[in-house]
């Protein structure tokens, strides 16, 4: 493991700058922060790094500083943006691109997809097919979007003999969203960001947990997990407690997703796409792709509850 400093930088973007017209002035110095903050994918950022002795750095856990250098005037008509984040990274592992993950800046995906074998009795595809009573039908689009999540459960799809991993959210302790992604833990990440701004109003900080839901016990030490369930095993990990945030955004893609809900400063973010990358199958070795023509967009459905058959 090695540990980099990494500090991303930008002039607030004009059409910032133009909103915060609008803010009263004592309070438009915070309001340029979070907003930059908050819109961050949108800004054209310029990265510079060195290299720390610091070995002993988290994996998972990162502290952010995001610093606001402004003229002094109540309401700024122009600033510069620096974003300063430490990561640690495994051997291979590009630093920049595990910067831009933990600041879930925009990012290369991988390229690639698994030739499902015709012939193989283990290989049907990613996806499981649900059966039921529950099932109510294709999730539309923005139906998850300002609705409470009030349940998580990677562990849905019942085939008689046990779970097959699928992954639920429930919204309004009512209805479930579906993805029926077979093993779906070792494909999601979770991010926890908590923000805390700065009483001079010139920075901002920003706590990131960043981990993979769930791993095979050979996987741990590349990817600390969220959860981790495996009996028999020293380390047993649950899920944190979300409390009932508020679902922000939802988009899904052909080869993936993002989830995001908020609760006053904190903000949970589910994703999953070809820019993140994953445990390999811990059976076969093999990379974890999707098949040609599975598509994540199109699989999403929703259901009355969580009891799945497959």
């Amino acid at each position: 493991m090695s540990t980099h400093h990494l500090v991303f930088t930008a002039a607030v973007p004009d059409w910032i700058l133009k909103r915060a017209e609008a803010e009263d002035a004592r309070r438009a110095r915070s309001w340029l922060l979070s907003q930059s903050w908050y819109e961050r994918r949108r800004i054209a950022w310029k990265s510079s790094r060195t290299v720390s002795p610091d070995r002993t750095h988290s994996q998972v856990r990162h502290n952010i500083v995001l610093d606001l250098d402004c003229p002094a005037s109540a309401k700024p008509a122009s600033g510069s943006l620096a974003l300063t984040v430490h990561v640690s990274v495994r051997r291979g592992e590009d630093p920049i691109e595990k910067a831009r993950r933990v600041l879930d800046l925009p990012r290369s995906g991988r390229p690639g997809r698994r030739i499902r074998k015709a012939n193989g009795m283990m290989d049907r595809g990613s996806f499981s097919t649900v059966r039921g009573k529950s099932v109510i039908g294709t999730m539309p689009p923005q139906w998850p979007v300002d609705r409470m999540l009030t349940g998580y459960s990677s562990h849905l799809g019942s085939y008689g003999q046990g779970g097959v991993g699928l992954s639920g959210w429930q919204c309004n302790r009512g209805s479930w969203i579906v993805l029926p992604l077979t093993g779906s833990d070792g494909w999601i990440w979770l991010t926890r960001e908590d923000i805390a701004p700065a009483d001079d109003f010139r920075s901002l900080k920003v706590v990131v947990d960043q981990r993979i839901l769930g791993v095979h016990p050979d996987q741990l030490s590349d990817f600390p997990p969220w959860e981790h369930r495996y009996a028999g095993h020293h380390q047993i990990l649950d899920m944190p407690d979300f409390g009932e945030p508020t679902i922000a955004r939802f988009e899904a893609t052909e080869s993936g997703f993002v989830l995001e809900a908020a609760s006053g400063l904190t903000c949970w973010r589910f994703a999953m796409g070809d820019d993140l990358p994953r445990p390999i199958w811990a059976g076969s070795g093999e990379p974890r792709v999707l098949c040609p023509g599975e598509s994540v967009a199109n699989a999403f459905l929703l259901a009355h509850d969580c009891y799945l058959e497959v």
